[in-house]
């Protein structure tokens, strides 16, 4: 948590106090859902009830659209870290046998061969923050942010972001300068659809 002390300028209690915010998604030409972020995200997959309806087989194919596309901006950062929303509670129990097992799968693999995730009760709280050793953990960890799973992402002491269950990327720069390189930065790699 001492790594995290340098993140001061972001407020995680009330979000919408914090400034210099960046909201990206998917091109409109890089997936194949009409309307895709005008959705309820998450929600929609499988629900009746949704303005656009979206199968788990779409999400999935979704998700791996998104973490490709955005991979090469997320390997510009260096030191970044993530916490479940500066809690213990990695989640690591899923049971699933449909479209999300694999991710599931992965996810629960991940967490156990990096000591955040052990199912047998113990006196000693588990890890609160993982530094990212590798390109694909962010991958491993959106797919389920994107599912509900919250996480925050501190990377390189001037921002803070996460992926929402919208697959999304929200970011919050620590102030103008960073905010405008950062967007400078994804405007060239990415080219995105900036939501807000």
């Amino acid at each position: 948590m001492k790594i995290l002390s340098e993140y001061q300028f972001f407020d995680w209690e009330h979000q919408k106090n914090n400034k210099h915010r960046i909201l990206i998604g998917l091109p409109e030409n890089k997936h194949e859902i009409k309307d895709f972020y005008q959705s309820f995200g998450f929600e929609s997959v499988e629900n009746p009830y949704s303005n656009i309806k979206i199968s788990k087989k779409q999400w999935v194919h979704m998700e791996d659209l998104f973490f490709q596309w955005i991979s090469p901006y997320l390997s510009t950062f260096g030191q970044t870290v993530v916490t479940p929303f500066l809690s213990n509670d990695w989640e690591g129990e899923c049971h699933l046998d449909d479209e999300f097992a694999d991710a599931y799968e992965a996810y629960k693999a991940f967490l156990i061969g990096s000591g955040l995730y052990d199912h047998t009760p113990a006196l000693i709280e588990t890890s609160r923050g993982y530094q990212i050793d590798h390109i694909g953990d962010f991958s491993i960890l959106g797919k389920m942010a994107a599912r509900n799973h919250q996480y925050l992402f501190f990377a390189d002491g001037d921002k803070v972001f996460m992926f929402t269950d919208s697959l999304t990327f929200q970011m919050f720069c620590k102030d103008e300068e960073v905010l405008h390189n950062e967007k400078r930065k994804i405007e060239q790699l990415l080219h995105p659809d900036f939501l807000s």
